[in-house]
């Protein structure tokens, strides 16, 4: 008798039907993914606040069909109504779901395997790692991850990798030895890297207008592909997140602890740490506008990274730097900014942000000070142009002068884990992004080219580009005039990324896909040029920037 509960305990997991559960966790951000549900939520008079991700599945639910868009089944025949088939093409590995409470499981992958058509170099990326996801009544869920890689990259990604010790976003690496019979058929000889990344957060909704999250991930501000403010582009951290909304306001409250891997001590202490918290206002004005405002500040740290924490840094309140300058004094490193975007008709946005790290008024007669510190955003984007449906457009320019988000010391510049905290690409660029993505029911191409005019440092000299170098040692000196936009090792970067994916499975955003990533760097001194070809099974729970 107990074994045939069991059976009927085992049959009913795998084949439960998906419920519309009170899911408060966040839907994993992914910039390609994310483009088949976004445009039901950039209409005209929608009350959602599109200027933080990743968005909750709770909220998306309550202002747009998410579950039907997410579970939706293009598989009819015989084969995909078996237990098999609807393993892998419609629901996930494992579920337990019930009134009370719901439970997930998926595997993840990146297995790829390509050539440089200029190098001739065969490289593999091997990620293999689980999912859970879950819900416990109304108002508490949870989602982690943990994903296990051994890589191979491109020369420029293996220079970057050793000068700052960390694959971008991922974590940081260990030595990887090929010898096995694997490689050895495969043809990869050249070096690799071995690393891990968990990811996590628990969301708890004691009510509907506010949010708590304790977590260890990243979030990103604005509508772009970039941000000039927040990205994703970095490695994860600690964080606990505030979320209120009411009325046509929404305030999150982010406070958490960075990392500076450059500074180390001991093995017990680890590396160095730096106290951060990020504030974000957005306001709906009437029907097509929407407003936010931005504020990051890093408390300040000694020449060691010892800093004691301030309480009264934990003030919830919005834009208070000069409150907590009056307070101490302290000259803690604050960036603040203002996020925006407009729908002039539904599923088209216009939008932008403008970042301030200094800005000296007393100083703008004469062109080109030090402490002029700005990075901007213009784009526009679109959803189903010309009544095409199921086709996103894209065209972005971002830009930040010299300098911008760096400081005397590390422990207070705006970054993370030996990346920048806003644009991969630092300081002393302007950019250009177009991107198009186009799904035909379970087949997606998608196109992103990005252009890049950027001010390189040289051995030595500190142009203003790397956000980690002091501000201190300058190109010109401290407190200087006649600083440019692309001043230093002026170099041109252009890249391309085509893939043409199928969508196994929706339930794990599992997909096999084909493509080509182009890059050409070149300045006065050097020419880089990679063509990459590549086959692989990804689950698309992430982005992964390497345009840079």
């Amino acid at each position: 008798m107990r074994l045939g509960l069991f059976f009927v305990v085992v049959i009913s997991v795998l084949v439960a039907v998906p419920s519309l559960a009170q899911e408060q966790y966040n839907h994993p951000f992914n910039h390609t993914q994310y483009t088949e549900f976004e445009g039901l939520l950039q209409q005209k008079g929608t009350d959602f606040h599109t200027g933080l991700r990743p968005f909750r599945v709770k909220q998306m639910n309550e202002v747009a069909p998410f579950d039907s868009i997410r579970w939706i089944n293009h598989h009819k025949g015989k084969f995909s109504r078996t237990l098999v088939g609807r393993k892998l093409f419609r629901v996930s590995l494992l579920r337990v779901d019930s009134a009370k409470y719901q439970f997930y499981v998926d595997p993840v992958f990146n297995l790829e395997i390509g050539m440089d058509a200029v190098t001739k170099q065969r490289l593999t990326v091997n990620t293999k790692g689980i999912t859970f996801r879950g819900s416990i009544g109304k108002t508490v869920s949870f989602r982690t991850s943990f994903w296990e890689n051994q890589a191979t990259y491109l020369p420029y990604m293996n220079a970057w990798i050793d000068q700052n010790q960390v694959v971008p976003g991922e974590g940081r690496i260990k030595d990887f030895q090929f010898d096995n019979a694997l490689y050895r058929f495969l043809g990869v000889t050249v070096k690799g890297y071995d690393f891990s990344i968990a990811s996590g957060h628990v969301s708890y909704s004691p009510i509907k207008a506010v949010n708590f999250q304790l977590g260890h991930e990243k979030f990103f501000i604005g509508e772009g592909y970039r941000s000039m403010l927040l990205s994703d582009a970095g490695y994860n951290y600690p964080y606990l997140k505030v979320s209120t909304k009411l009325w046509n306001f929404q305030y999150d409250f982010i406070f958490t602890q960075l990392q500076d891997p450059r500074l180390f001590t001991t093995f017990e202490s680890g590396f160095k740490k730096k106290w951060t918290t990020f504030h974000y206002l957005s306001v709906n004005v009437g029907k097509s506008l929407q407003l936010g405002l931005f504020e990051g500040v890093i408390f300040k740290s000694d020449s060691m990274g010892n800093g004691n924490f301030n309480w009264n840094y934990f003030n919830p309140i919005t834009l208070f730097r000069s409150v907590q300058y009056a307070y101490d004094h302290s000259g803690n490193n604050a960036l603040v900014g203002i996020n925006a975007k407009y729908i002039p008709w539904n599923g088209a946005v216009f939008y932008g942000q403008l970042a301030i790290d200094e800005l000296d008024f007393t100083k703008l007669s004469q062109g080109g000070n030090i402490n002029q510190r700005l990075g901007w955003q213009l784009g526009f984007k679109v959803y189903s142009p010309f009544k095409i449906k199921n086709l996103f457009a894209r065209l972005e320019y971002n830009g930040a002068l010299p300098y911008t988000y760096a400081h005397e010391s590390s422990l207070q510049s705006y970054t993370h884990y030996n990346q920048p905290l806003a644009h991969p690409l630092g300081a002393n660029f302007h950019e250009f992004v177009g991107e198009l993505v186009y799904r035909w029911r379970d087949l997606r191409f998608s196109y992103r080219l990005s252009y890049a005019s950027v001010g390189r440092d040289s051995v030595g000299v500190n142009y203003g580009n790397d956000v980690y170098l002091p501000d201190t040692d300058t190109y010109l000196g401290p407190d200087s005039y006649g600083n440019k936009l692309g001043q230093g090792v002026k170099t041109a970067l252009t890249y391309q990324n085509v893939e043409i994916a199928y969508v196994v499975n929706r339930a794990s955003d599992l997909n096999i896909l084909l493509g080509l990533r182009h890059r050409v760097s070149k300045n006065d001194f050097s020419k880089e040029e990679n063509a990459y070809v590549y086959f692989g099974i990804r689950t698309m729970l992430r982005n992964l920037y390497h345009d840079f």
